[in-house]
């Protein structure tokens, strides 16, 4: 059966996400968050306890108590930034959203994204969270370190595959240079591919750019075989000329 889609807060998906973004992954924290809280709101009940139960005087029974009111809504605080934050991996960036009164919103674009490791601790293993590291050119320090992601394994496999299985040409880079020669004769752009000038070559200098040649222009000696064989950019499947002795000539 097919995954079912990541859920996403409609509040979150209503102001932030774009009506053509594909989220892959939406999560809040794990609830092991909370264990520090939670923690703390049971050792101040047990101080105040003590307190209570070992000292007669009013002014320290009072003074405990004000400091169990004062851990407790510490500890209601943090539940409710918990409740508002997310982080939202989709097909173009990643998001992650926190802050109770003073929202904020943190961005990085998928382009940027250079790495990305995964780690998991014992205490991870057995309540089930990992943490996510990134790196880019640009490193957003809100998005360094991502904490306490539940059911990591399937979320590290799911932005990998979208981070680092999609198109990484070049924003900037020439869409026309990587066209298969049938698409560029379809618009008008390039000879017949089934005519003698179909075969393509890199050219000289430092560009990058494709060229169309005549196969007569070139000595017979050279070598016409497949660029995705040569272990070339994405399945180009283009026909490209390779001098069999690439010494310089002096």
């Amino acid at each position: 059966m097919p995954a079912a889609p990541p859920q996403v807060s409609r509040r979150v998906a209503k102001r932030y996400l774009l009506a053509d973004e594909q989220v892959v992954v939406s999560t809040r924290w794990h609830w092991a968050k909370l264990v520090r809280p939670a923690a703390a709101v049971l050792i101040a009940l047990f101080l105040t306890l003590w307190v209570a139960a070992a000292v007669t005087d009013p002014a320290a029974i009072g003074f405990a108590l004000c400091v169990l009111a004062v851990v407790c809504a510490w500890a209601g605080w943090q539940v409710l930034e918990w409740r508002c934050e997310w982080f939202i991996a989709t097909d173009r960036r990643l998001l992650k959203t926190y802050g109770l009164i003073t929202q904020r919103v943190a961005m990085m674009p998928l382009v940027k994204v250079t790495d990305m490791s995964y780690d998991r601790t014992i205490l991870g293993r057995l309540l089930g969270y990992g943490r996510f590291v990134m790196e880019s050119a640009g490193q957003d320090q809100a998005l360094s370190h991502i904490d306490y992601i539940p059911e990591p394994d399937e979320k590290y496999q799911a932005m990998c595959e979208t981070i680092f299985g999609r198109d990484v040409r070049d924003p900037g880079e020439d869409e026309e240079a990587w066209e298969e020669p049938e698409e560029r004769y379809a618009r008008g752009q390039a000879d017949d591919p089934t005519g003698p000038r179909s075969s393509i070559t890199r050219s000289r200098g430092t560009s990058s750019r494709w060229e169309a040649v005549d196969r007569r222009d070139l000595p017979r000696d050279w070598d016409w075989v497949d660029d995705e064989a040569r272990g070339g950019r994405a399945a180009t499947r283009r026909r490209v000329a390779v001098d069999p002795d690439p010494t310089p000539l002096r």
